[in-house]
């Protein structure tokens, strides 16, 4: 069974795309060309890096994957060792990142600056628990349908987390997002994001330190034909830097709409935690709950 997923390259968003200036190169300043790093860790899935070269944003062409560095990935004093897929074009390891467990990569190519980058797995949240109710609720269209919820105690302190609601398709045989009314005020909340896989990016502001609780209530019937699996409940916690980074590319994303109506978009920085170069090197804790 799958999730309906998509991967975007973090570099074609950044610095991709074919560009013209109307400004002249003597005004311009020095292009200096840069490593990119591409990579999101958790504590569920082998680690995976995507590696690239930056792009002059005057001059047409988009990011090229690069192999040729030397990246080195270390865990306190322990080197993991990273090789180089051709198929995927992404550098691997074996390794499954634990909770709490610290990572530094750092990427070195000639002729050009040395790239690094830190990121630690988020802890996990305490009292957690999905599940659900049949007919325990009205869908947006005023039918009795079931109602899921998710549970969860939140830490003292400003914390960042990612939710999806997914009902499993048996034709399919993938979980995909559905639709719902919106009517818990953190999903409603201006500071919360909805994304373009589904999920809800937020934080604790309205609820910090105590116990939070998501009811939603999918359309009616929708898995009426399932034997056994329904639903999928998944919960992310999520680092500061995760935080920013979802929060401005979406804001990229809405720019990019707005500018297709016109040229009077403002220009929208993609957050990075790259010191020497360019991308993100992010961290999250998943847990899931596949209900039955």
């Amino acid at each position: 069974m799958k999730k309906q997923l998509t991967f975007l390259s973090l570099s074609a968003i950044l610095l991709g795309g074919c560009r013209t200036s109307e400004i002249p190169d003597s005004e311009l300043p020095d292009f200096v060309d840069k490593i990119v790093l591409n990579a999101s860790i958790d504590n569920q899935n082998p680690i995976e890096v995507e590696v690239s070269n930056s792009v002059w944003a005057y001059e047409s062409g988009f990011p090229e994957i690069i192999s040729d560095v030397e990246l080195i990935l270390t865990s306190g004093d322990q080197d993991i060792p990273l090789t180089y897929n051709s198929s995927t074009k992404t550098f691997q390891s074996a390794v499954i990142p634990k909770v709490g467990q610290q990572f530094t990569l750092i990427a070195a190519r000639e002729n050009y600056r040395t790239a690094s980058a830190y990121c630690q797995i988020p802890t996990k949240v305490q009292g957690k628990s999905a599940g659900y109710i049949e007919n325990g609720g009205i869908d947006m269209d005023g039918n009795k349908a079931d109602l899921v919820f998710l549970k969860f105690t939140d830490a003292p302190g400003l914390n960042y987390y990612i939710a999806h609601f997914y009902y499993y398709s048996s034709s399919a045989d993938l979980f995909i997002p559905f639709e719902f009314e919106l009517t818990d005020e953190t999903l409603r909340s201006p500071n919360t994001v909805k994304l373009n896989d589904g999920g809800y990016l937020f934080d604790d502001r309205l609820f910090n330190g105590s116990t939070k609780e998501f009811k939603v209530v999918p359309p009616s019937g929708i898995t009426a034909g399932n034997p056994d699996i329904k639903y999928l409940v998944e919960l992310r916690s999520i680092t500061e830097d995760y935080y920013k980074y979802q929060t401005t590319l979406q804001q990229y994303r809405d720019n990019q709409d707005q500018q297709s109506n016109g040229p009077f978009g403002s220009a929208v920085i993609v957050h990075s935690n790259v010191a020497g170069g360019l991308g993100v090197f992010l961290s999250s804790t998943l847990e899931s709950d596949t209900i039955r």
